[in-house]
């Protein structure tokens, strides 16, 4: 009987700490498969409904240079509207690589090739709920005209109303994981009035930019 009751109170300390531990916390996001594998995420104390993990130890006073691998965006399988142009999309990453660059050059250079002292960037825009937008037949963009800001492509062709971000850096050499960051808090806000944007996206995609810079100059003084 002793023996039986140790057994049961060792269980249901087990199945506690499992329920208890951080990978199994109500409040942890689930990332989409652009994440490999498990990762134990901590709320973001600067931005509510973000994540983000850091390897043990890491050192960024090791890194000077930059790779930012191509912005893969994700639409969501429930999103009402699948059906923007590959040229949007293509658009709207270009959008987000060109202001990660400006916030971080001319002091960190982005590269093409890995090398010492080279982080890799991999970035996705996930869970992207559209709805296409009503409109009448001026309300289409005539072939030839060359929509030229990320905004744009959801002014007028559709209403953006929930995203991600999913976000990992790497050790462009060896491929360890140095950090993830999780963003699940980009919505449209529920006054129909104002409206999700990936100009908002781009604004949140900066703030992070600013931060990572900022922590970068820390560990290079």
């Amino acid at each position: 009987m002793r023996a039986r009751l140790l057994t049961k109170i060792m269980l249901l300390g087990l199945f506690a700490s499992v329920l208890t531990s951080p990978a199994w916390s109500k409040d942890t996001p689930s990332t989409t498969d652009f994440i490999d594998g498990d990762v134990v995420l901590q709320k973001d104390a600067d931005k509510a409904g973000a994540y983000r993990y850091e390897s043990p130890g890491l050192d960024l006073s090791s890194y000077d240079r930059v790779i930012i691998a191509p912005v893969e965006i994700w639409i969501h399988p429930k999103s009402k509207y699948k059906g923007s142009s590959p040229d949007d999309l293509k658009l709207i990453s270009d959008t987000f690589i060109n202001s990660l660059v400006s916030e971080l050059e001319p002091a960190y250079p982005v590269v093409s090739k890995a090398g010492p002292g080279t982080m890799l960037v991999r970035l996705a825009i996930t869970d992207v709920k559209m709805k296409k937008k009503k409109r009448g037949l001026l309300g289409y963009t005539p072939i030839g005209i060359i929509v030229t800001a990320a905004k744009d492509v959801a002014g007028s062709r559709v209403s953006l109303q929930s995203a991600g971000i999913e976000a990992e850096l790497l050790d462009a050499q060896t491929g360890e994981r140095l950090a993830v960051l999780v963003d699940k808090g980009l919505k449209a806000p529920k006054d129909k009035k104002e409206k999700l944007s990936w100009d908002d996206i781009d604004q949140r995609l900066r703030f992070y930019a600013k931060r990572f810079r900022a922590r970068l100059d820390a560990a290079n003084q």
